[in-house]
């Protein structure tokens, strides 16, 4: 019994060695400045922040705790302890964290060598009042020989990186923190001196790339203000859930600085979109940082990390394209971005720790970011400043150049206007010549005058002097166009003999029954299939046949076509009157006419021809003249030719397949189609026309008045088809397309409008329209669009009743009382607004109805307005309120 006891004494005595040996003291000299504590000593979990109360209380203390293997991110506490044993000369020496931020630090120092010392308790962190300006730490007394047990107790809600203590001497401690205090108030001066300075500029320039500079400088204050214990420190407020709001807020008053400062809309639209996307999901975690400081540290380091490396390479992009002020954007981002990486590569655990003070570094590379943006603002203000002086430079020679320009200008204005002035004159002959068949017919129908056997050829006569007018407004149209470079063409897939037939059949009777010879020369071999705009290339070939006719009394006419070189020539060769080598130099002049008596003799409004030119040089190709006086003229028009995969070069005219190209040759008779439209259609009077028309082609027909209703309808009901009127009130056709495929309306959809450009036609279309019907509609182009999405034969005449449909007429005549009152009042009051909606809406039910007079004058009115080159004191207006009188007096009296 007693040898056991002595073993067990022995292996107890020799643990006890053994446990003592194990945990040697730190030994503090010289040559450990700066080691973390952690690293030495032993870390422990708490429960408690209750500490030994003597150094004789230690070893029981101790065994209560127990060992803590890693510290979690989000918070808590836990213990340090060590053991101390100063070897150093220096006995004063400064306990502090670096690069920690934490609540509460409290340590308490017990002498081993004398137990009957006073325990000595020092307490710092941002809940506490900190013995040093604008840093951690506590200053205390080390005796040299002694040993010391150093326990620490940790407690913070977050835990943003690994905790250092060292121990340091207290003069270089106090040396450095001088240093530091000193950097750190500079920088802060910095960055509020600049933000204020740009505000300023801003409230003045209102130039938001300020405010922009402002913003960030006041975000990166904000944000590093809060790891020096500004706002603890000077104003006593401790916040952890505010330390990575400015960090998270940072990257998107950055991003939208240098979007404006770098033009990157501009210059690269789709890297500007990119910065913004990440800036504002950056702005998007600022909640969840202020709710969990710990995720705030994680979530600033990504995205600070990634508008760092994406700011760096737009400044490089902009350097390479040449752009000055990028040179000193992309000397910032270094200066920012290579000390804020390492901060942050080193928090991650990425980079080994370091006892220099990290945030020192990240905030002087963002006050050196901050300056060096400034220069680049001042760079980019000193580029325009030197643009400004250059184009000042030589004013006086530019100023005379510029007059001289203005004379040569005003001479030719002055040449245009008389141009112009010649050309009013012969437009208006050309106009009141068939104005006047026009009107004599009506006025004789309608009174009575002309028997009703001889009404239809009045009809016809009003009819096609009603075309007359409508083809000189569609060439003022095209001048219109031209001048405003808007002049478009389709290039498609065009059967050339097809084409040239159709002319053939147009003008080749008006040229029999004057008495001339026709004929048409096919120089082979020619292309059957080439790329053009078929609807351009008859305008050209129409005009230059019609030019021969009026100016040819007797002989022949002939059209020539050939192709060689790929080139395609067609000639047109009269034996008219001829023009002398001075007339055929201003021949393709806009408004031009040999001489007056032309104009008087022949008629013309003198721009067919520069309009012919115009679309030759649209196709590619061009048109030239040779004539000699009283031997008559020929015209060529040449383009370039492009053929297609399915072109064939055809050798003789027996290998030439005309196509039939009417659209109403299939059926003779009408049938009866089968499916449900709804119809949107503002004007009420053309509602029931188009109604009416599309239930006599057999069709089932809802009608609403605006885009509300025609929405309700497809919710309430099934159509096969619907058209849309693009202007209506409450809600317009375009709004009512969105409405209609965004509750799944997939049957299609036609829009119904008087803008036709190619511009507006494929505006709709993007819009998602399936089709256009232009308005003034075409009975029986409207009957074979109809019939195609119904997926049933069109109709080859689908005219109303003449006693159907002059009630209609009377009715919409009868409607123009109101409207006309309406249109008086918007006179008087100047509403233009009014007045062009009314005009435009007039226009279109005028032409519907057949009301050419009236037509005419809406047309002329809707013009001038749209062009605003009308006032309310115009003739226009009081030309259109007659003929609206007139129309009203002729049902009503």
């Amino acid at each position: 019994m007693r040898l056991k006891l002595f073993l067990g004494s022995l292996l107890f005595l020799f643990y006890s060695t053994y446990s003592v040996c194990a945990e040697q003291a730190f030994i503090y000299t010289d040559a450990s400045f700066e080691q973390n504590l952690h690293d030495v000593g032993q870390i422990l979990a708490a429960r408690d922040n209750r500490f030994p109360q003597s150094a004789a209380d230690i070893k029981r203390w101790r065994a209560t705790k127990r060992p803590q293997s890693r510290i979690s991110s989000i918070g808590g506490g836990y213990w340090l302890i060590v053991d101390i044993e100063n070897q150093s000369d220096i006995e004063d020496l400064v306990l502090y964290p670096y690069n920690t931020l934490v609540s509460k630090i409290e340590s308490r120092i017990y002498d081993l060598t004398d137990v009957s010392q006073p325990v000595r308790s020092f307490v710092t962190g941002g809940v506490e009042k900190n013995q040093f300006a604008f840093h951690y730490g506590n200053r205390l007394n080390l005796e040299k020989g002694k040993r010391y047990t150093l326990i620490t107790h940790f407690e913070s809600d977050y835990f943003y990186t690994p905790a250092k203590l060292v121990l340091t001497p207290y003069q270089d401690y106090f040396e450095i923190i001088t240093l530091e205090n000193v950097i750190i108030m500079l920088c802060f001066g910095v960055g509020i001196a600049l933000g204020l300075y740009n505000l300023l500029i801003y409230l003045v320039s209102k130039d938001v790339t300020h405010l922009y500079y402002a913003l960030f400088t006041a975000s990166w204050v904000f944000a590093w203000s809060h790891f020096f214990h500004i706002s603890d420190q000077l104003f006593g407020y401790y916040n952890p859930h505010l330390h990575w709001l400015g960090f998270a807020l940072t990257p998107l008053t950055n991003i939208l600085f240098y979007n404006n400062l770098l033009k990157l809309k501009e210059t690269f639209p789709k890297l500007s979109q990119l910065s913004l996307t990440v800036g504002v999901i950056a702005t998007l975690g600022i909640p969840f940082c202020v709710v969990w400081p710990s995720f705030g540290f994680y979530w600033s380091t990504l995205v600070t990390g990634v508008a760092l490396c994406l700011g760096l390479y737009i400044g490089v992009r902009c350097m390479l394209i040449g752009f000055k002020p990028a040179r000193y954007f992309v000397l910032a981002y270094v200066a920012m971005m290579v000390p804020n990486m390492v901060g942050n590569l080193t928090n991650l655990g990425l980079l080994p720790a370091t006892s220099m003070n990290l945030y020192l570094l990240g905030l002087i590379g963002t006050a050196m970011d901050a300056m060096l943006l400034a220069f680049a603002v001042a760079d980019k203000f000193r580029l325009l400043h030197e643009d400004n002086v250059e184009l000042n430079k030589n004013l006086e020679q530019k100023v005379q150049l510029r007059t001289l320009e203005l004379e040569e200008l005003a001479d030719e204005l002055r040449d245009a206007n008389e141009a112009k002035s010649r050309f009013l004159a012969n437009i208006s002959h050309e106009i009141r010549t068939p104005m006047t068949s026009i009107i004599g017919y009506a006025d004789g129908i309608m009174l009575g005058d002309i028997k009703p056997h001889e009404r239809n050829h009045g009809i016809g006569v009003i009819l096609q002097n009603s075309r007359h007018v409508l083809g000189l407004i569609n060439d003022i149209l095209d001048m219109s166009k031209i001048e405003a470079n808007k002049l478009e063409i389709d290039l498609i897939e065009t059967d050339l003999f097809a084409t040239i037939a159709n002319i053939e059949s147009l003008i080749g009777k008006q040229i029999r029954d004057k008495g001339l010879k026709f004929s048409v020369d096919y120089q082979f071999p020619l292309p059957d299939y080439i790329v053009t705009d078929p609807s351009r290339l008859r305008q050209i070939l129409l005009n230059l046949t019609t030019n021969a006719l009026k100016f040819t009394q007797v002989g022949r006419i002939t059209l020539t076509v050939s192709c060689e070189n790929n080139t395609l020539a067609i000639s047109v060769k009269d034996t008219g009157i001829g023009m002398t080598d001075s007339e055929q130099k201003s021949l393709f002049s806009a408004f031009y006419q040999a001489d007056s008596s032309i104009s008087r003799q022949y008629g013309g409004t003198g721009l067919g021809l520069n309009i012919s030119k115009s679309l030759a040089l649209k196709l590619d190709g061009d048109i030239s003249v040779k004539s000699y006086v009283g031997s008559g003229s020929e015209f060529t028009l040449t383009i370039a030719v492009y053929t297609t995969d399915n072109t064939r070069w055809l050798n003789d005219m027996s290998e030439v397949r005309l196509v039939e190209t009417s659209p109403f040759s299939k059926l003779d008779a009408p049938e009866n189609l089968k499916g449900r439209v709804l119809l949107a259609e503002d004007h009420p009077d053309n509602r029931r026309l188009f109604a009416r028309i599309l239930e006599r082609m057999g069709l089932t027909v809802t009608t609403v008045e605006n885009g509300k209703d025609a929405v309700q309808q497809t919710l309430e009901n099934t159509f096969d088809l619907i058209l849309l009127d693009i202007q209506m009130p409450i809600m317009d056709g375009q709004e009512a397309l969105k409405m209609m495929h965004a509750t799944g309306i997939s049957v299609p959809i036609i829009a119904l409008t008087a803008n036709t450009m190619k511009h507006e036609v494929e505006r709709y279309m993007n819009q998602g329209f399936t089709d256009l019907i232009a308005k003034p509609i075409d009975r029986n182009a409207f009957s074979h669009k109809i019939a195609s999405y119904l997926d049933c034969d069109e109709l080859a005449d689908i005219k109303l009743p003449e006693h159907e449909f002059q009630l209609l007429k009377d009715d919409y005549i009868k409607g123009l009382k109101n409207q006309y009152a309406d249109m008086r009042k918007q006179y008087k009051k100047m509403d233009i607004e009014g007045l062009s909606r009314n005009v435009h809406m007039l226009k279109g039910a005028a032409n519907m109805f057949e009301c050419e007079t009236l037509y005419i004058k809406a047309l002329a009115v809707d013009s001038a307005l749209k062009n605003d080159t009308v006032t309310l004191d115009t003739q226009l207006f009081a030309s259109l309120f007659k003929a609206m009188e007139d129309e009203i007096d002729k049902v009503c009296h």
